[in-house]
């Protein structure tokens, strides 16, 4: 559990700490999270993203916020992948990159993540949308903006814009994880961060849009572990989501 000393007499910071369930990130975060509590722009930020809830309706659900940094600890991160929005109809988030725990429905572009993944690694098609056993092998599902309207893409990419930069520039000093850049805004990351392209793997994003464009034959998941056997550290099982 995460433990940040806040000012008792500061009462809207222990709201929102309490809130955004900041009490239950992974302890692993904690230098991270402390050191931008410690800066002007955060509690912004969260005013600013509690007050969109309170107006709209909003994606993902308030508790899955901060999800991924409570179910992944940082030492364990072995590969990055970057999306975009979360998904932005009803339901369907559920604060992981590309993932859903909604039964019976997997989106568009994580349908063609799955197509992708079953003619690189010659494997059945996955049944379900949840990503979370990807966590356990070290994958950080991150999207650029954490939340977004219902039905407005790209609502809040401006609102996310200083944390996902301080974010990406903190998990960069670990030299070993591999990142994957899948689409222009994705791409962008790798640019402003000089990310190293022999860590990356970079194509145009799943969505129906862009597929066709650059995304289905880019193998990106054997590529990632014949990165990894070079570094001499052990490949993903990225067929976990099947079991």
């Amino acid at each position: 559990m995460l433990n940040i000393n806040i000012k008792k007499n500061n009462e809207n910071k222990i709201i929102i700490y309490e809130e955004f369930i900041f009490d239950k990130i992974n302890i692993s975060w904690k230098p991270f999270f402390v050191k931008e509590f410690k800066k002007k722009y955060f509690f912004i930020l969260i005013n600013k993203i509690k007050k969109e809830y309170e107006d709209y309706k909003c994606w993902p659900k308030k508790s899955d916020i901060f999800r991924l940094f409570r179910e992944i600890s940082l030492f364990n991160i072995k590969v990055i992948l970057i999306g975009q929005d979360p998904y932005y109809t009803p339901g369907v988030a559920d604060g992981l990159a590309f993932s859903t725990k909604k039964k019976n429905y997997i989106p568009i572009s994580l349908k063609n993540i799955f197509l992708e993944m079953c003619n690189d690694l010659k494997c059945e098609i996955p049944k379900k949308g949840d990503l979370s056993p990807w966590l356990k092998e070290g994958i950080f599902l991150i999207n650029s903006s954490l939340t977004v309207r219902n039905n407005q893409p790209l609502s809040h990419s401006l609102l996310w814009k200083d944390f996902i930069f301080n974010l990406i520039n903190y998990l960069d000093k670990n030299k070993k994880i591999i990142w994957i850049f899948w689409g222009q805004k994705a791409k962008e990351i790798k640019e402003k961060h000089k990310i190293e392209s022999n860590r990356s793997i970079v194509s145009s994003h799943p969505s129906p849009f862009s597929a066709k464009y650059g995304f289905f034959g880019s193998k990106p998941f054997s590529k990632t572990n014949e990165i990894f056997i070079k570094l001499k550290i052990k490949p993903v099982n990225w067929l976990k989501i099947l079991i």
